[in-house]
């Protein structure tokens, strides 16, 4: 989570994520989410039912929801954030899903505080990236699975706004060779699935609600905003909805044994 004051604000404007308004969404390369969670839940079933011993860091938790689904994989799950009001969230979700073995704590991912080689998983679902700190917290063949977004996400919005999240990267080094190579100098191996995909939003009301709970614009305003995002509205519609272009990433990153000496 880069801005913990704006998750805060989504936070306590809905108590924690809300539910996305209605739209139509077309995976042609696939469902990064659905991998993400494949990849991750795999991770876990592979030390035996339940987990195992397998322990899982899950950073940039935000409200909890999507780590909760995947808990019961894993023997022990640990859940950080900065956004003291979105951890109220989780914990809210925890009771509602009955699962003890879950810790939800503020704490920073560039700096966890947890012991040496403690977990054999550390997650990342569009949140941060410290392959150092990673590298040091994993057990000698744990594992990284980040969901990032890439530099060419609702690029054309951001262009009539011109401003938003990874504004002008699209000209420069992609954002998931970056990840990837500052995950390879940290000693992991890494392997990157791309994914790009459609949303149709059914109406310029869905995306206005939608535009004030995500991050694309941190300082999105309906009102100030308004003739940029008519424009946008006017440039994208079409008989299926308002378009938005996606791109987003996964990187898996298996640690490597460090030589002798």
């Amino acid at each position: 989570m880069t801005n913990p004051a704006f998750y805060s604000k989504v936070a306590g404007q809905f108590g924690g994520y809300p539910d996305w308004p209605p739209r139509e969404t077309h995976y042609p390369e696939g469902d990064p989410e659905q991998y993400f969670d494949s990849v991750l839940t795999a991770l876990g079933a592979g030390a035996g039912a339940g987990g195992g011993g397998t322990r899982l860091l899950d950073v940039g938790c935000a409200d909890g929801r999507n780590l909760l689904a995947v808990a019961d994989r894993f023997s022990r799950v640990h859940g950080i954030d900065l956004s003291p009001e979105m951890l109220a969230a989780a914990r809210r979700n925890q009771r509602e899903a009955g699962l003890d073995h879950v810790l939800f704590e503020v704490a920073d991912a560039s700096a966890t505080g947890l012991p040496d080689s403690s977990v054999e998983v550390v997650s990342s679902r569009r949140g941060p990236l410290f392959p150092d700190e990673f590298h040091r917290v994993l057990t000698e063949h744990g594992t990284v699975v980040h969901l990032g977004i890439g530099e060419q996400d609702v690029r054309a919005l951001k262009e009539v706004f011109g401003r938003g999240q990874h504004f002008g990267r699209w000209n420069t080094v992609p954002l998931a060779r970056e990840g990837q190579a500052q995950l390879e100098q940290a000693g992991f191996r890494v392997e990157h699935r791309s994914f790009r995909f459609d949303e149709y939003f059914h109406s310029a009301h869905d995306l206005r609600g939608f535009l004030q709970k995500v991050p694309i614009f941190e300082d999105f305003d309906p009102v100030a905003d308004r003739a940029r995002f008519d424009a946008y509205v006017e440039r994208a519609g079409s008989q299926r909805g308002i378009h938005l272009a996606r791109h987003w990433f996964v990187l898996v990153a298996r640690k490597q044994p460090e030589l002798a000496s």
